[in-house]
C-alpha cells in the first residue's frame, strides 16, 4: 500500500514537471528578448515576443565624439525617434546625415576625400558662442560650402539645440501650490553665483557688474576659482546642487559673452531654474530670454539702471515672500501649459519672436526635401553684434576647451 501510494506521488510529480515545462516553453522567447536582444538591423524591430517588425530607420553618423570624450555624445546604436545614432564611420553610405561636432573636423580634413552622397545633409554642431569661436575663426572658411544645416542654441539654427526650453522646464520641475509652498519654506539665503575666470571681456564685464553689487551691499555666497577660498563649482550635469545651496533665492545666471543672439545657458536652465533659484540674468538681451523663458520666471539686469537698484530689488524680495512666490507662479499654476504660456507671453510683449516646440535632428532628417548648401559658415554663425565680439578668449581657455 505505501509502496503504490509512494509510485503514484512520484507519477504525478513528473506529470507536473511535464505540463510546467511545457507551458512554459511558449513563455521563453518573451522572456529573453527582454534582457539578450540582438544588436540593431537599420530596418528591423524586435517585439517583446520576438517576432520582427519591419520598419523604416534613417541612420545618423556622428564623425567623432566631442572633444573625442565618449561621455559627452549619445550612446553607439541610441535611438532618436525613427532614427539610430553611430559613430562608425564604415556606415557613412548608409548614413541620411553627418554630424560633425566643431571639435571633431579641421582643416586638414578638406578637400574631403571620404565618400559623399549629393542627398546626405551635412550637419555643423556647436553649443559655444561665436565670442569663444571667434578665434577658430580661420579654419571655418575652408568649409565654405561643405555644410547643409547648422545645429546650434540659435532660434534662427537649421535645427534647434538649445540648452533649455519652456515646455520641457515645465515637465522636469515640481509643480503645484505644496511644491511652491516647500521650495519658499526651504529658502534662508539671499543670493548664490558661481563663475569661471576666463579673461574673457564678457566674463570681465560680469564680474565688475557683481562687484558693484556687493559694494551696494549684496550678501552672497560664492563658487569658483573667480573668489578666492570658495567651493569648486560641482562637475555633474544636469547641475543639480544640495540642499546647502538650494536654499539661496536667486541665482546669477551671468554670461560670459553680452549681447549674443539667443546664447542661452545651463547656468539659467539647469543651475538656477532646476534647482528651484530664480535667474538674475546678464549677457543676453532681455527679448531673447523672454522668448524661451517660463513666463516672470527670471529678472533681468536691463530693468535697472545700476548694479545698486538692482541689489536693493533683490533685498526687497528677499523680506517680502509674497513679491518673491510671484516668481514660481509658473509652476504654481496646475493648469500652465506651454501653449498658454506661449499666448500670455505673446500678449504682454508684443513684438517678441516666442519660441514654438522644436522639432529634434531627425525630424527634420525625416521631413527634409530639398538640398540647401551654407555657403559661408563664418557669416550664418559669426554675424553678432559688437558687444558679442567684443574681444577674442585668451588661447588658454581655447586650450582648455580642446584639453590640448
Amino acid at each position: 500500500m505505501k509502496r503504490s501510494l509512494f509510485l503514484l506521488i512520484v507519477i504525478f510529480g513528473l506529470a507536473c514537471i511535464f505540463i510546467y515545462f511545457r507551458e512554459a516553453k511558449n513563455l521563453w522567447p518573451a522572456t529573453i528578448t527582454r534582457f539578450a536582444l540582438p544588436k540593431f538591423k537599420l530596418n528591423e524591430i524586435v517585439n517583446v515576443d520576438g517576432s520582427v517588425k519591419k520598419e523604416e530607420r534613417s541612420l545618423i553618423l556622428y564623425w567623432d565624439y566631442p572633444w573625442g570624450d565618449k561621455s559627452s555624445g549619445a550612446p553607439e546604436g541610441d535611438f532618436v525617434g525613427n532614427c539610430i545614432q553611430t559613430y562608425d564611420r564604415s556606415k557613412i553610405k548608409e548614413a541620411k546625415a553627418v554630424v560633425f561636432h566643431y571639435t571633431t573636423i579641421g582643416q586638414t580634413d578638406i578637400p574631403w576625400t571620404h565618400y559623399r552622397d549629393p542627398d546626405q545633409i551635412y550637419v555643423w554642431w556647436s553649443a559655444e558662442g561665436p565670442a569663444i569661436l571667434r578665434i577658430i575663426t580661420s579654419i571655418l572658411h575652408p568649409f565654405n560650402g561643405f555644410f547643409n544645416w547648422t545645429w546650434t542654441y540659435r532660434q534662427d539654427a537649421d535645427v534647434f539645440r538649445g540648452y533649455g526650453y519652456r515646455g520641457n522646464m515645465l515637465n522636469t520641475v515640481k509643480r503645484g501650490k505644496k511644491a511652491v509652498d516647500d521650495i519658499l519654506a526651504h529658502k534662508s539665503n539671499n543670493s548664490n553665483i558661481a563663475s569661471k575666470c576666463d579673461g574673457m571681456s564678457g566674463a570681465v564685464k560680469r564680474m565688475e557688474y557683481f562687484k558693484d553689487m556687493v559694494a551696494a551691499g549684496l550678501n552672497a555666497t560664492t563658487l569658483g576659482k573667480c573668489f578666492p577660498g570658495s567651493e569648486s563649482i560641482p562637475q555633474s550635469f544636469p547641475m543639480i546642487y544640495p540642499p546647502s545651496m538650494t536654499v539661496h533665492k536667486f541665482y546669477f545666471a551671468f554670461e560670459n559673452a553680452e549681447h549674443c543672439r539667443d546664447y542661452i545657458t545651463e547656468k539659467f536652465w539647469d543651475n538656477a531654474l532646476r534647482n528651484d533659484m530664480v535667474p538674475v540674468v546678464w549677457g543676453p538681451t532681455k527679448e531673447d530670454v523672454l522668448a524661451v523663458a517660463p513666463i516672470d520666471s527670471f529678472i533681468h539686469t536691463d530693468d535697472f539702471e545700476s548694479p545698486a537698484k538692482l541689489t536693493e530689488y533683490l533685498q526687497f524680495l528677499d523680506q517680502n515672500d509674497d513679491e518673491y512666490r510671484k516668481y514660481f507662479r509658473w509652476r504654481e499654476d496646475e493648469s500652465m501649459t506651454d501653449e498658454k504660456m506661449i499666448q500670455m507671453i505673446e500678449e504682454e510683449h508684443q513684438g517678441i519672436l516666442v519660441q514654438r516646440p522644436p522639432k529634434n535632428l531627425c525630424e527634420l532628417i525625416l521631413q527634409n526635401k530639398e538640398t540647401k548648401i551654407i555657403k559661408s559658415l563664418h557669416e550664418v554663425f559669426m554675424n553678432e553684434s559688437k558687444e558679442c565680439l567684443a574681444d577674442e578668449p585668451p588661447k588658454s581657455y581655447f586650450q582648455q576647451l580642446f584639453s590640448l
